[in-house]
């Protein structure tokens, strides 16, 4: 397995094939990193606080992980259902935190697959949050996070 970071320069080479793997395994109704990354212009992946790493496995794509704004607007993982049960996403996240020093993950609270990842890519919860729906969600951090970043947004 190969973890790659997407820059400018390969943004081109990956594009296509992420569309395509985010359109099949995108299922989140709230934030679609399907449309996200559609509309992404290839500028826009040098911003700060942005980072997309794909894991590769013999040249296809079987997981992503899609961080914006360090993770206060959008940080969403898809994963091929033939590695959930890898420690893969836990990877990605590890990998996501060492590039940018500071990574926020929003999960919602009755996901236990979701927070023992979080955990185990030493994630720290410090924060909680419902939504206008009703879901509840924690706030996990990582690096050099401080909870005043996420506070201030939801105020």
């Amino acid at each position: 397995m190969k973890i790659v970071s997407l820059s400018y320069d390969n943004w081109e080479k990956y594009r296509r094939p992420l569309i395509r793997f985010s359109k099949r395994y995108d299922k989140s109704p709230r934030q679609s990193v399907y449309s996200w990354i559609f509309q992404l212009k290839k500028h826009h992946i040098e911003d700060a606080g942005t980072s997309i790493k794909i894991a590769l496995w013999e040249g296809k794509i079987i997981a992503c992980s899609v961080v914006s704004h360090y993770g206060s607007e959008l940080s969403s993982m898809l994963i091929s259902p033939k590695y959930k049960q890898t420690h893969l996403l836990t990877n990605l996240t590890e990998a996501t935190l060492q590039d940018l020093g500071v990574l926020y993950r929003r999960i919602r609270y009755n996901d236990e697959a979701g927070i023992k990842m979080a955990l185990q890519a030493r994630l720290v919860c410090f924060s909680y949050l419902e939504d206008r729906d009703g879901q509840v969600y924690l706030w996990f951090g990582g690096g050099h996070w401080h909870s005043d970043d996420i506070s201030e947004k939801e105020a």
